[in-house]
């Protein structure tokens, strides 16, 4: 059984998005058994729309005589390049599907100019890992959230840094900014690019970016969601230059403790992997704590940039 490949319309998007349902509910159910995290969420219509006005071409449909088989969300991001939220019809399940839905996503990503892929994954979910390992995957890492509460400072003094917002400086001196944003992003990995999610960011009320300089130079950016009806801020994205120290990575963390607080957050989290001595020695001791729902790092092709500099949640 062959499938064909092609960027999902827009008025299949419902489809998908029963699909994601009828994929995963069992899976997450087998996983995590009669608790809140075995407790399927559906997967909203809108979330899938999010990812089409990103990235259009990397919404990902395989069909089967016009029917919906599978699903998948590529992002490409310079060099790096990720997929997740893979599903196969329960149907058709175990006939090799998935396989092809990799390759396609593979394929999609590389005419991007990515040359690491990764994605992610329950550590429990021995059949993912098996499935992905012979694929060529390596395990990476394990990427939790750490959080804390905002309302009390991490560290007192003067900052070496100060903060600007990405949209209102970005407004004043675009191309500056942009620079700036490039030289980190290539201290971090050469050829990352980050800006088209920063630039999409800019038109959500629920997201904002901020940027920690010194000088002329850019040494930290974290893009967070302030989604409504929540009481903390979700950190998806944090880079931080590499010759920074331990006062200054807790300078950061106290940028963005304020950030938050500033903007009725009662609580920040942000992406760790817990491969980087980052969560023993700078979160752990200073208040934060780890949530439970862990996921596994897996990559193809080059490396993953360093976890000690490079923070990021993708997933379903």
């Amino acid at each position: 059984m062959h499938l064909t490949f092609r960027p999902i319309r827009r008025d299949e998007i419902p489809k998908a998005s029963q699909l994601v349902d009828a994929a995963y509910a069992p899976q997450i159910r087998n996983l995590y058994g009669n608790t809140r995290l075995g407790r399927w969420k559906h997967y909203e219509e809108t979330r899938i729309a999010s990812y089409v006005e990103r990235e259009p071409n990397g919404v990902r449909v395989g069909l089967f005589h016009d029917e919906i088989i599978t699903f998948n969300v590529c992002r490409s991001f310079g060099r790096l390049g990720w997929f997740h939220t893979l599903a196969v019809h329960p149907r058709f399940q175990g006939q090799g599907l998935g396989r092809q839905a990799v390759a396609d996503a593979e394929s999609y990503l590389a005419s991007q100019g990515v040359s690491s892929i990764a994605l992610m994954t329950w550590p429990t979910a021995i059949a993912n890992l098996a499935f992905y390992l012979r694929l060529a995957y390596r395990l990476k890492g394990i990427s939790v959230y750490a959080y804390r509460e905002a309302n009390t400072s991490l560290i007192t003094g003067r900052s070496p840094f100060y903060a600007s917002i990405y949209g209102e400086a970005s407004a004043d001196n675009p191309a500056r900014i942009n620079d700036a944003a490039r030289v980190l992003m290539n201290r971090i990995m050469p050829g990352l690019d980050y800006l088209p999610w920063l630039a999409w960011a800019l038109g959500k009320d629920f997201a904002d970016t901020l940027l920690l300089w010194h000088g002329q130079q850019l040494y930290a950016m974290i893009l967070a969601y302030f989604l409504p009806g929540t009481s903390w801020a979700e950190g998806k994205l944090m880079l931080i230059h590499p010759d920074l120290s331990l006062p200054d990575h807790l300078w950061i963390l106290e940028h963005i403790r304020f950030w938050v607080h500033s903007r009725g957050r009662d609580a920040f989290g942000l992406p760790v992997d817990l491969s980087s001595d980052f969560a023993r020695q700078v979160l752990l001791p200073y208040g934060f704590r780890f949530y439970p729902e862990s996921m596994v790092n897996l990559v193809k092709g080059d490396d993953l940039p360093d976890p000690a500099f490079h923070f990021v949640r993708f997933g379903g």
